[in-house]
């Protein structure tokens, strides 16, 4: 598979692409109720810590994890570039108020964009899926893993 135009805010183009693209594809690209998708895994880090998905995209509306079966672990929606929902079914997701989702449930964590440009996830307040979520983004999660539960 070909590299991918996607990578982190260091090299993140406002005018569109990367300075360096650190993913590499693991599927074809795939459209279902106008969203558009694909799987990809990071193609280096020195660290071995970020193996997780990119801040920022180019072309598709969501991106995929590939996880250790083979099958997708974790999603991210993009909006303008920018993430703004992650779906994760990989681990046991524990709010800071006691509430817990099981591996294998899909949690959303909301991201927001801060008025200097950078991102913050959510983490503390994970959630299931809203039936909206569910109805627009569930073909595709499932077309990427048909194991993954919404509720």
């Amino acid at each position: 598979m070909h590299s991918c135009n996607m990578g982190n805010q260091r090299e993140y183009l406002a005018s569109g692409g990367f300075t360096q693209y650190l993913y590499k594809d693991e599927s074809p690209k795939v459209t279902i109720n106008g969203v558009t998708g694909k799987m990809i895994s990071k193609v280096t880090d020195p660290t071995g810590t970020h193996d997780g998905l990119p801040t920022y995209s180019n072309t598709s509306d969501m991106y995929f994890k590939k996880g250790k079966d083979g099958l997708a672990s974790q999603g991210k929606v993009y909006k303008d570039r920018k993430t703004v929902l992650d779906f994760d079914w990989s681990h046991e997701h524990k709010n800071s108020d006691g509430r817990v989702f099981p591996k294998g449930t899909v949690h959303v964590q909301v991201y927001k964009v801060n008025p200097d440009g950078s991102i913050t996830r959510l983490s503390k307040y994970a959630r299931l899926m809203n039936n909206h979520e569910m109805k627009k983004y569930g073909p595709l999660i499932k077309h990427f893993n048909p194991n993954a539960k919404f509720r």
